[in-house]
């Protein structure tokens, strides 16, 4: 549902907290341009603002075939910012679909801080269609295609 929001200029930044599987346990910006990979996890219309939900309907639609992951979209970071504190995030108001709990809950688990990334979001010319690979799986901000 972020790729959605992102890919329909709903959401013009990406909140990133770094974690379970992040080396040192923190988001390290590894690369400016990136491909947006789709997941499917974490997809609640209570996880969302009101006006946001929306982005829920026919989700399942974006669903790829069984053990594929289809590639679409492409970001480019135009700025990068730690957050140290909850009220830091209140400029980022209406630049994303997140509802003020998520973010606070997010902000808040392991250590008070979350990176925002400002982003340009383009579709790519052809989808890009790969196989699914384990080591694409897990809370981690980066995988190797």
């Amino acid at each position: 549902m972020i790729c959605r929001a992102l890919a329909q200029g709903r959401q013009q930044v990406i909140l990133r907290k770094g974690g379970i599987i992040e080396p040192g346990g923190r988001f390290e910006l590894a690369h400016r341009e990136f491909l947006l990979m789709p997941t499917f996890l974490h997809q609640s219309a209570e996880s969302l603002v009101p006006e946001a939900r929306d982005l829920l309907i026919d989700i399942d639609a974006d669903q790829p075939p069984q053990n594929t992951v289809v590639f679409r979209h492409r970001a480019r970071v135009a700025d990068a910012i730690r957050i140290e504190s909850l009220e830091e995030l209140d400029r980022f108001r209406g630049q994303h679909v997140w509802a003020d709990h998520v973010l606070a809950e997010r902000f808040h688990r392991w250590r008070d801080e979350l990176h925002v990334l400002t982003v340009e979001v383009s579709a790519l010319g052809e989808p890009l269609v790969v196989p699914w690979r384990e080591s694409f799986g897990g809370c981690k901000s980066w995988v190797d295609v």
